[in-house]
């Protein structure tokens, strides 16, 4: 649900944006002259457009902050949306069916508010404030989003005055220009990822993952899986993951694949605005259009991407940068990762990790995502190093820090968490209730470390004929996995809990 309230509090802040730019219009055409006599008339509607436009901006800020009045100001502005929609059938007797979606955006608002109050409690979301060193502001991470969206609006509405300049009536209908929209939208984050994509593979890189809106190809455990997800048409993103093919991948390699992004954005949306703008190529006037579109919201996009800021997905590339071109903890962080992914296509294990910069980077960032995953891949270097009892102290480290989170960690994390308490600590109720966390995400991919962790839970919860079971099934699916470092600890990991599983078949008299 908090899912849920965070895009309605966008859409309350852009609506409130949108009302705040009628009421600058209609009082700048209060003072020409031709309108004298329509004075009263513009000024009603524009002070109409600035009390609407206080009620969205207080339930975007309410709902933002997570205050108690959130439900209430949420009501008052889905209700405006709705009437917003019907008043114009009511005064014409004739209801637009290209309406209907934003009529239903309002009566999701209602409902989500007066039928389901918890999701509008005071209960404050995860704010991504800035971590020391990332180089980014903590009051620019809470509006960064909301920027973006602001942004986008911005060229959407000169593309509209465009289009009336150059008498374009193409593409007149909200379907029609809803469906232009998320074609323009997948279009540039095509180019971006691409451009992610192929700088870092000619920098010896190896593509793990690639996301384009609804459409995501991730490689998993050494097969690549498709997957469709119809809820990245509301929020166009795109994710293009990629680890060091070899072992001498340096600083300067990150940077180029990072700056490519939005580099390749503002060389095609420039292209594409010179082209449309100056009529290259006699185009017809509908792909001009849309060239132009795709040129003018790219180049916006680049710069919102340029940015630095940081939201619960993770860092916009021009923060990335930052970090990379600095020798704080959060460029250690960045190198210490991409060395730590060619584990998965190269023959470099845990133990081969720089464990010095590891730790020193996880002691500096101290808190969030960052700093987890970087205690966890030390505990992983400890273990395969023959440290249990270091490995143990690690993981500590590592349970602090998400108990700390405001934010759940991703079940595949949790599975080490309950691995490491049952196998290294001996601690079987660390074990159950880190599992307990890891089950109340239903997590859907079953994989080899999943069944390890279920095993060792077993084993040292004293239920010996499950763990075997458990083991089995963890023991097949790493052997599946192909010849690399990570894959060859991850088998390692099984023998040393078949080890503890004989051990103790044998200690337990028939």
């Amino acid at each position: 649900m908090l899912a849920i309230r965070k895009h309605f509090c966008w859409v309350y802040g852009l609506s409130a944006f949108v009302c705040l730019g009628f009421a600058v219009v209609l009082l700048l055409a209060i003072g020409s002259p031709q309108r004298l006599r329509l004075l009263p008339l513009h000024a009603l509607a524009a002070v109409t457009m600035l009390v609407l436009a206080a009620v969205f901006f207080a339930a975007f800020w309410t709902t933002l902050n997570g205050r108690s009045s959130s439900r209430l100001w949420s009501l008052a502005a889905s209700s405006i949306i709705i009437l917003a929609t019907l008043l114009p059938g009511i005064v014409t007797h004739q209801f637009a069916i290209s309406s209907l979606p934003i009529f239903a955006l309002g009566f999701c608002g209602i409902l989500a508010a007066f039928l389901r109050p918890q999701a509008f409690a005071p209960k404050k979301i995860h704010e991504p404030l800035a971590l020391p060193g990332d180089f980014t502001s903590g009051q620019i991470n809470r509006v960064a989003q909301g920027l973006t969206l602001c942004i986008s609006l911005g060229v959407w509405l000169w593309w509209q005055s465009w289009l009336r300049a150059e008498h374009i009536v193409a593409f007149n209908g909200f379907l029609i220009q809803l469906g232009i929209s998320v074609f323009v939208l997948l279009a540039i984050t095509l180019i971006h990822e691409f451009g992610h994509a192929v700088v870092g593979m000619l920098a010896g890189m190896k593509l793990r993952a690639f996301f384009i809106g609804p459409f995501q190809w991730r490689l998993s455990d050494a097969e690549w899986e498709f997957e469709f997800k119809p809820k990245g048409l509301l929020l166009v993103d795109g994710i293009t993951a990629l680890v060091p093919g070899k072992k001498g991948f340096d600083r300067r390699q990150y940077i180029s694949m990072t700056a490519a992004g939005p580099a390749i954005n503002v060389l095609a949306g420039g292209v594409a605005c010179f082209i449309a703008l100056r009529h290259v190529g006699g185009l017809p006037v509908q792909v001009n259009a849309l060239i132009a579109l795709i040129g003018a919201w790219s180049l916006g996009l680049a710069a919102s991407n340029l940015l630095p800021f940081r939201t619960a997905g993770g860092y916009s590339d021009g923060a990335v940068v930052l970090q990379l071109l600095s020798d704080g903890a959060f460029a250690d962080f960045h190198m210490s990762i991409a060395r730590i992914g060619s584990s998965l296509v190269s023959s470099i294990r845990p133990r081969d990790y720089d464990i010095d910069t590891i730790q020193h980077a996880a002691r500096c960032i101290g808190q969030g995502r960052q700093a987890l995953l970087l205690w966890l891949h030390a505990f992983c270097h400890s273990l395969d190093t023959g440290k249990r009892e270091e490995a143990g102290k690690v993981l500590e480290n590592a349970e602090v820090i998400c108990l700390a989170s405001a934010s759940n960690i991703p079940a595949e994390l949790q599975t080490t968490l309950v691995f490491g308490n049952a196998l290294v600590r001996h601690d079987p109720e660390g074990a159950r209730f880190w599992w307990n966390r890891l089950q109340a995400q239903k997590p859907r991919h079953l994989n080899a470390d999943y069944w390890r962790a279920a095993s060792a839970l077993h084993w040292i919860e004293g239920n010996l004929d499950d763990a075997r079971r458990a083991w089995e099934k963890s023991s097949a699916l790493a052997a599946q996995l192909p010849k690399a470092g990570a894959y060859d600890f991850s088998r390692d990991c099984c023998t040393l809990l078949r080890d503890e599983l004989d051990r103790t078949a044998v200690a337990i008299p028939a």
